[in-house]
């Protein structure tokens, strides 16, 4: 045999533009929104439980009271992160590439090949137009 196809990963880089940092802010936001919602929900829903427990002297109630903490905790540090990446694409500069993903793309390889190569390969994008394939 001398030839074969294989899936191998390639590299979708966008270009960063003005509608593309809006964009994607605006998505951030809107799942910040959704978390603080989730958040206020989830401390409703806690506040409850434990009162409702401790009326009833329930024998774990400090134990439910570190989960409940640990998992407002977990939330927290969700929205941090989406905070941190909203800052992120504040700073990011006009024309600058940034990596959006990878996706698996069918190759045939024979003897002889750079198997190296083949790990290179880019797509590059801009506001959802493909302007360039590297390394093909």
């Amino acid at each position: 045999m001398s030839k074969i196809n294989i899936m191998r990963t390639v590299v979708v880089k966008q270009v960063v533009t003005e509608d593309y940092k809006k964009k994607a802010a605006a998505k951030i936001q809107e799942t910040l929104k959704k978390l603080e919602a989730d958040l206020d929900v989830f401390d409703k829903n806690a506040k409850k439980s434990i009162t409702e427990l401790t009326l009833k002297g329930h024998p774990q109630i400090n134990q439910i009271k570190q989960q409940l903490e640990v998992e407002r905790q977990k939330l927290n540090a969700y929205k941090q992160k989406f905070m941190e990446e909203l800052k992120i694409i504040s700073k990011l500069s006009i024309g600058e590439e940034v990596v959006q993903g990878t996706i698996d793309s069918p190759v045939e390889i024979q003897v002889g090949d750079n198997f190296d190569a083949l790990n290179r390969t880019e797509i590059v994008i801009k506001d959802g137009i493909i302007v360039e394939i590297r390394g093909n």
